[in-house]
Protein backbone atom coordinates (compact mmCIF):
# COMPACT_ATOMS: atom_id res chain seq x y z
CA UNK A 1 0.00 0.00 0.00
CA UNK A 2 1.38 3.61 -0.59
CA UNK A 3 0.73 6.48 1.13
CA UNK A 4 0.57 9.68 -1.58
CA UNK A 5 1.26 12.03 1.69
CA UNK A 6 4.23 10.38 2.21
CA UNK A 7 5.51 10.53 -1.57
CA UNK A 8 5.13 14.63 -1.42
CA UNK A 9 6.97 14.74 1.49
CA UNK A 10 10.08 12.47 0.62
CA UNK A 11 9.85 15.20 -2.46
CA UNK A 12 10.01 17.61 -0.24
CA UNK A 13 13.06 16.52 1.75
CA UNK A 14 14.97 15.75 -1.65
CA UNK A 15 14.18 19.53 -3.11
CA UNK A 16 14.82 21.17 0.25
CA UNK A 17 18.68 22.11 0.39
CA UNK A 18 18.26 23.55 -3.44
CA UNK A 19 14.94 25.36 -2.57
CA UNK A 20 16.71 27.13 0.58
CA UNK A 21 19.63 28.00 -1.44
CA UNK A 22 17.55 29.77 -3.97
CA UNK A 23 15.42 31.18 -1.24
CA UNK A 24 18.49 33.14 0.33
CA UNK A 25 19.61 34.12 -3.09
CA UNK A 26 16.42 35.58 -3.61
CA UNK A 27 16.20 36.75 -0.44
CA UNK A 28 19.59 38.91 -0.65
CA UNK A 29 18.24 40.24 -4.33
CA UNK A 30 15.09 41.56 -2.10
CA UNK A 31 17.31 43.46 0.30
CA UNK A 32 18.99 45.47 -2.12
CA UNK A 33 15.92 46.42 -3.92
CA UNK A 34 14.01 49.80 -3.63
CA UNK A 35 11.43 51.01 -5.64
CA UNK A 36 10.06 54.48 -6.45
CA UNK A 37 6.87 56.44 -5.92
CA UNK A 38 6.15 59.44 -7.98
CA UNK A 39 3.68 62.21 -6.67
CA UNK A 40 0.53 62.92 -8.85
CA UNK A 41 1.99 66.30 -10.10
CA UNK A 42 5.55 64.65 -10.45
CA UNK A 43 7.25 66.86 -8.52
CA UNK A 44 8.01 64.73 -5.26
CA UNK A 45 9.65 61.56 -6.04
CA UNK A 46 10.35 58.58 -3.12
CA UNK A 47 12.70 55.73 -2.94
CA UNK A 48 11.73 53.04 -0.89
CA UNK A 49 13.68 50.11 0.21
CA UNK A 50 11.78 46.14 0.11
CA UNK A 51 10.76 46.45 3.79
CA UNK A 52 9.16 49.89 3.44
CA UNK A 53 11.51 52.14 4.88
CA UNK A 54 12.22 55.35 2.77
CA UNK A 55 15.72 55.60 1.67
CA UNK A 56 15.20 58.89 -0.18
CA UNK A 57 12.99 61.93 -0.48
CA UNK A 58 13.35 64.18 -3.72
CA UNK A 59 11.30 67.49 -4.52
CA UNK A 60 11.40 69.71 -6.90
CA UNK A 61 11.69 73.57 -6.43
CA UNK A 62 8.86 73.63 -8.48
CA UNK A 63 6.93 72.14 -5.51
CA UNK A 64 7.56 75.01 -2.92
CA UNK A 65 4.91 76.90 -4.56
CA UNK A 66 2.43 74.51 -3.34
CA UNK A 67 0.48 75.52 0.21
CA UNK A 68 1.83 73.12 2.86
CA UNK A 69 -1.31 71.04 2.82
CA UNK A 70 -0.70 70.27 -0.67
CA UNK A 71 2.69 69.52 -0.73
CA UNK A 72 2.56 66.99 2.39
CA UNK A 73 -0.24 65.08 0.53
CA UNK A 74 2.13 65.09 -2.57
CA UNK A 75 4.67 63.55 -0.64
CA UNK A 76 2.20 61.46 1.41
CA UNK A 77 1.18 60.33 -2.14
CA UNK A 78 4.70 59.90 -3.48
CA UNK A 79 5.77 57.88 -0.33
CA UNK A 80 3.03 55.45 -0.06
CA UNK A 81 3.05 54.95 -4.12
CA UNK A 82 7.22 53.71 -3.48
CA UNK A 83 6.16 51.40 -0.20
CA UNK A 84 3.66 49.99 -2.33
CA UNK A 85 5.67 49.25 -5.49
CA UNK A 86 8.24 47.53 -2.96
CA UNK A 87 5.49 45.61 -1.28
CA UNK A 88 4.70 44.22 -4.88
CA UNK A 89 8.18 43.60 -5.54
CA UNK A 90 8.62 41.08 -2.40
CA UNK A 91 5.13 39.57 -3.14
CA UNK A 92 6.69 38.63 -6.79
CA UNK A 93 9.93 37.47 -5.53
CA UNK A 94 8.45 35.73 -3.27
CA UNK A 95 5.65 34.26 -5.05
CA UNK A 96 8.23 33.21 -7.80
CA UNK A 97 10.11 31.37 -5.28
CA UNK A 98 7.10 29.34 -3.68
CA UNK A 99 6.24 28.81 -6.83
CA UNK A 100 9.11 26.84 -7.35
CA UNK A 101 8.65 25.11 -3.72
CA UNK A 102 8.19 21.37 -3.98
CA UNK A 103 4.55 21.70 -1.92
CA UNK A 104 3.46 23.81 -4.71
CA UNK A 105 3.45 21.04 -7.47
CA UNK A 106 0.87 19.49 -5.13
CA UNK A 107 -1.71 17.06 -7.35
CA UNK A 108 -4.95 18.00 -7.04
CA UNK A 109 -6.33 14.41 -6.51
CA UNK A 110 -5.15 13.35 -2.84
CA UNK A 111 -4.94 9.35 -3.86
CA UNK A 112 -8.01 8.55 -2.36
CA UNK A 113 -10.28 9.93 -4.42
CA UNK A 114 -10.93 13.43 -2.86
CA UNK A 115 -9.64 15.71 -5.43
CA UNK A 116 -10.76 19.16 -3.44
CA UNK A 117 -10.69 17.68 0.17
CA UNK A 118 -14.46 17.73 0.66
CA UNK A 119 -15.90 14.08 1.39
Amino acid sequence: MTFPALDRIEALARNLDGWQRELGARMAELEQSSAQGVSDSGLVTVVAAADGKILSTDINARAMRFDSYTLAEEITAAANRAQEAAAARVREIVGEVMGNAPAAERRTDDGYGYGDGRY
